[in-house]
């Protein structure tokens, strides 16, 4: 029995050092690539702005879905800091399921970016069917416009979307194929009283934090295959137009954004991971840094995490990778097929856990404790098991690191550090994973019945939850978050003049201004994106008879200038020195009046200059689009504020113009 006992256990002992090398090769190459990263590896945030915001979709699969939806794209457009008319939330729902459709219809009533798409089949099919039928009737709703996508993100019914993702993505575009912007769960702030009873939820923090902070990244640099985390993912144009009437998302697996991540390298496409950090200011009047990351509630018990992690395993494992594809040449790669390979293997080394566990365990007490020795010292058997205790004590090191980077010091201490309970939390994931494992092997040989092996795949979801209201509003941006974003302020001067508006009940905006720390375009273009607002840059682009409606006095006195006329109203440029009661008259009047904000300075010089300057033939073309309603208002004001960027600036956006009477004017637009 002990000879049994100990054969077991080196072979266990040698699977799980073999399963574990190239882990520390990985991990030695990460330590490398951190080494000699430099800053010019990162994005340069403050220059976002400065590219014109292109049309994004946003899709989102729904099933059953009533009791988060609402709340969750609430959140995106009251948080998101990118204008509302150049993305469009596209929501996939089914026709058998009426609280969900009630909730989109509502939503799509209220809000013009958002739009229920109902699926052509009762629900559930699976969430690539649901993802596929938006982006078909997507491509009709270009089609009906004459506009253009840059890209599609697809997103979960739960998420946190960050408010800087879709600036983030508008500016990569231009430089990558698809993106995929780190998942970072969301868990309560570990403490001695909650440590037990948020303990499943922790291990997904532990284990997103590790896998993409370190990971994800690795693969980029190794250039291998960068995985779709099936949220937060975004899709270019480009490539939907390789795919052109093909379903993007293949329907045959549960993992569908994983097996697509395959398809993507197969074709030549790179999907860049995007790991970028912004400085945020707390109520306290801290400043931290914050990954611009989706933020997402796991589950929180022991069977619905199974559930989950089954399907994951299942689809990842045993549906989408193959051995064949591991060691067959293809169009990925050696890097590629590597990456294969450590996926793949999840299915084996899960198994592996517990027995390593308990001979990790045996083999530290057996060196303390008078108990049979396991094996003799300095065997190669001994030595093994060194090894195993080394690598384990290793990978409890490297997950703190990457605790510590996403979640802060503390979590880092109650996740791995914290004595008795240091290895628990590492031990409690991997029992769920060696539990998952257990149920995808027992449903790929158990899970079909005899001639039903071509049984369709149907979305295996969990259950979703969504944070309280008053949670959500630490993820909103203020005046202090969008100064340091754009470098206006460095963090001990804002931290100085937060302090002084503190005790002189002054606003934070108006003290910066007077003491000369920022300018009044740095206050007002911080100060518009704070309310999602406009900020216009080159305001004499707007120059136009527009201007001849109004008294040159009262536009002087309550210094603004109509920019663009509407079908049933005006779009006024405003600066902070505007008074709050302007536009009552107009208002009175019946004139819809929608405003952005500029500055005193160009209000003024806009105003002396008419008469001097003729209106731009994109002036007219613009205005023209607005009153056929073929562009929103806000669409219109970014085009004409952009117009220098480049000749064809609608195109750019993806607003290209119906070929209607109007052909010769965009021709002039163009030379111009």
């Amino acid at each position: 029995m002990e000879l049994t006992i100990r054969f077991i256990g080196l072979i266990v002992a040698l699977l799980y050092v073999i399963f574990s090398i190239d882990d520390i090769i990985w991990d030695i190459a990460h330590f490398v690539k951190k080494r000699v990263n430099t800053e010019e590896d990162q994005l340069p945030l403050e220059k976002l702005d400065a590219i014109p915001p292109k049309l994004l979709a946003v899709i989102i699969a729904a099933w059953h879905e009533e009791r988060v939806l609402e709340l969750v794209i609430e959140n995106m457009l009251a948080s998101i800091q990118y204008p509302q008319s150049m993305y469009h939330i596209f929501v996939g729902v089914y026709p058998n399921d009426d609280a969900t459709v009630a909730v989109a219809k509502r939503l799509e009533k209220k809000h013009q970016n958002v739009h229920m798409v109902i699926n052509t089949h009762d629900g559930p099919t699976c969430k690539a069917d649901n993802i596929n039928n938006v982006i078909a009737f997507i491509k009709q709703f270009e089609d009906d416009r004459d506009w253009r996508f840059s890209s599609i993100t697809v997103h979960d019914a739960e998420d946190v979307v960050h408010p800087y993702e879709l600036k983030v993505t508008n500016y990569l575009l231009d430089h990558y194929d698809s993106l995929q912007f780190p998942v970072f769960p969301l868990q309560r702030m570990p403490t001695l009283k909650n440590f037990f009873s948020s303990m499943t939820s922790g291990t997904y923090a532990d284990e997103f934090a590790e896998n993409h902070f370190r990971m994800m990244k690795m693969r980029e640099a190794m250039s291998a295959i960068v995985p779709s985390a099936g949220t937060g993912f975004v899709i270019s144009r480009r490539i939907l137009e390789q795919f052109g009437d093909q379903p993007l998302f293949p329907e045959d697996t549960l993992t569908e954004d994983y097996k697509l991540s395959i398809a993507l390298a197969q074709k030549g496409f790179h999907v860049h991971y995007v790991l970028e950090k912004v400085q945020r200011l707390l109520d306290d009047g801290t400043v931290k840094w914050e990954y611009i990351a989706t933020r997402s509630i796991f589950p929180a018990t022991f069977k619905k995490s199974v559930q989950q992690r089954t399907r994951w395993i299942y689809g990842i494992s045993m549906q989408s990778v193959k051995f064949a594809d591991i060691f067959k040449p293809s169009e990925i790669g050696f890097a590629g097929r590597y990456t294969l390979y450590k996926d793949l293997k999840a299915k084996f080394v899960n198994l592996l856990l517990l027995p390593g566990y308990l001979i990790f365990i045996y083999f530290i007490i057996s060196q303390f404790v008078s108990i049979p020795i396991m094996y003799p010292i300095y065997t190669f058997s001994w030595w093994l098991c060194v090894l195993l205790t080394i690598i384990m004590l290793l990978r409890q090191i490297i997950r703190a690191i990457a605790i510590r980077n996403v979640y802060g010091f503390k979590s880092m201490v109650f996740a791995c550090l914290l004595p008795p309970l240091m290895p628990i939390r590492l031990v409690w994931g991997n029992i769920i994973n060696l539990s998952a494992t257990l149920c995808a092997w027992k449903q790929l040989i158990f899970g079909f019945k005899k001639g039903d092996k071509e049984k369709k795949v149907t979305w295996n979801k969990t259950d979703h939850e969504f944070l309280d209201k008053h949670i959500l509003y630490r993820y909103y941006r203020n005046i202090g978050d969008l100064l340091l974003e754009k470098q206006y302020i460095d963090v001990d001067s804002l931290d100085q003049f937060l302090e002084q508006s503190r005790k002189e009940g002054l606003r934070l905006g108006d003290l910066l201004l007077q003491n000369s720390i920022i300018t009044e375009e740095q206050l007002m273009i911080a100060v518009a994106s704070s309310q999602h607002k406009l900020f216009v840059k080159n305001i004499s682009s707007f120059i136009s008879n527009t201007v001849d409606e109004f008294d040159k006095h009262w536009l002087e006195q309550s210094l603004i200038y109509p920019l663009l006329k509407t079908k049933n109203g005006y779009v006024f440029a405003e600066t902070n020195f505007t008074p709050p009661d302007t536009f009552e008259n107009l208002k009175t009047g019946g004139a819809g009046i929608h405003t952005v904000f500029t500055t005193k300075a160009k209000v003024l010089e806009a105003i002396n200059s008419h008469g001097t300057a003729s209106a731009d033939s994109s002036v007219n073309l613009v205005t023209e689009l607005l009153l056929q309603d073929k562009i929103t208002w806000e669409q219109a004001v970014l085009a004409l504020d952009n117009q220098n960027f480049i000749p064809d600036i609608l195109g750019y956006m993806g607003l290209r113009p119906a070929k209607v009477k109007i052909e010769r004017s965009l021709g002039d637009a163009i030379n111009a």
